[in-house]
């Protein structure tokens, strides 16, 4: 579990963290003082569980809040304050909770029992590239960090592909559903046929060179090589059901009428 906690006020904020560190040992803490610092963390899409402050200078908790759910939809977020006049703006936010300082040990723990969202089970490492297709489209590599993409055109074909289930799919295909070009010319071709490289490399890069099939002209993954929610869910498994919040890969909009999204939706 990933947790950011963000307290203008350094003595606030080291007494969040050890409250934190007691009732979830096992989790990763991000602290921040100023916003500016959150605004400038790359991974702000791994988040599961934030603690914010209110008033934490020029931006308020609740426009973090607003920044932070544009990466994690998911993301539980719990205001701590010490004024219960931003009760109200707050819960305009759909939070997990609220809690007014000085809390209890107990207080925090209660939130977690309560999250609103239920944070992914942490698996152990199988060496399986991760991807996440509920929500946003996220790919993890080795330690669970955001994979890299050279192009993030790659990266969609890969959402593509992932979308897929393992199904072979062709260049044209491609250029016809991610890249919306119906005359599939040469130059057409060969721009599919780049990206896919550039994607292959990506994995290859990172690790996983047995994520990508290619045979006879057609691309696909091999799903035996990943750890996705997407082939849990049809799997059977409960967690996987559980972590679907009716979105799947929201920033696709060929996603929103793949037949994957169509599979999901008759569950």
């Amino acid at each position: 579990m990933k947790i950011l906690a963000i307290d203008d006020e350094r003595y606030a904020l080291q007494m969040l963290v050890e409250t934190l560190h007691k009732v979830r040992p096992e989790a990763e803490i991000i602290p921040f003082r100023r916003a500016s610092q959150f605004l400038e963390y790359e991974a702000k899409d791994t988040f599961d569980a934030a603690f914010l402050d209110i008033r934490i200078g020029k931006m308020s908790g609740i426009q973090v809040a607003i920044e932070l759910k544009k990466y994690s939809p998911h993301c539980n977020i719990v205001f701590v304050t010490s004024y219960s006049e931003y009760a109200f703006a707050a819960i305009q936010m759909r939070p997990s909770g609220y809690i007014m300082k000085p809390y209890t040990e107990e207080d925090i723990r209660n939130e977690f029992e309560n999250f609103r969202y239920v944070p992914e089970t942490e698996s152990k490492d199988n060496g399986k590239l991760r991807v996440r297709t509920f929500g946003n489209f996220r790919v993890f590599g080795s330690s669970n960090t955001p994979l890299k993409f050279s192009r993030t055109i790659s990266k969609e074909i890969f959402a593509y592909l992932i979308d897929q289930c393992g199904y072979p799919v062709t260049s044209k295909e491609i250029a016809a559903d991610v890249l919306e070009v119906e005359d599939f010319d040469r130059p057409t071709s060969k721009k599919v046929s780049q990206y896919v490289s550039d994607l292959i490399k990506d994995l290859e890069a990172a690790g996983f060179s047995n994520v990508i099939i290619k045979q006879n002209r057609q691309i696909q993954v091999n799903k035996e090589a990943v750890d996705c929610d997407l082939y849990d869910l049809f799997a059977g498994d409960t967690n996987a059901l559980n972590s679907y919040h009716g979105e799947y890969m929201i920033d696709y909009s060929w996603a929103e009428i793949s037949d994957s999204a169509e599979r999901i939706k008759s569950l």
